[in-house]
């Protein structure tokens, strides 16, 4: 997918979890969170040019859907692109220092998904204060990486 695409779904994304209550809307504002996060990790990867913009659709770790002339589409063995989860799959090679921020914000963030949706924890204000804290992060490292593939 094109960074200008994962542009356009951070900016709705945020929009959309801005209108929920984090803590009555746990669960739904929370996957908003999760989702953002991948778009920034797959925006912030394509400006640093460790996996490729191409518009195709992973669906597990190299192989991608490709979109055809005729309207259809096919799988094709291929490198690193879009990645559906921070760390899954693992991006080859050196991480530069933003990327590896921006990781450990996505990790920190992805603290509470199974506790909070799969467990017994319940949201509490300091679990939304840290998953607010977690996301601005990445969204700081996000907009200086895409700001300078934009205008270098």
């Amino acid at each position: 997918m094109k960074i200008t695409s994962h542009v356009d779904k951070i900016g709705r994304l945020l929009q959309l979890r801005d209108r929920l209550d984090p803590l009555q809307d746990f669960e739904l504002w929370y996957w908003t969170c999760l989702t953002t996060g991948t778009n920034i990790w797959n925006a912030s990867l394509h400006a640093t040019g460790l996996t490729s913009e191409d518009r195709v659709f992973s669906t597990i770790p190299g192989v991608h859907v490709v979109p055809q002339s005729d309207g259809s589409y096919r799988r094709e063995l291929r490198g690193p692109g879009d990645v559906s989860h921070v760390g899954w799959p693992a991006i080859p090679g050196d991480m530069p220092e933003p990327i590896q921020r921006l990781e450990a914000a996505l990790h920190a963030l992805e603290e509470h998904r199974d506790p909070c949706l799969r467990g017994d924890r319940t949201p509490t204000p300091t679990i939304v204060d840290d998953c607010n804290l977690a996301l601005l992060q990445a969204i700081t490292v996000y907009e200086a990486l895409v700001r300078q593939e934009r205008h270098p």
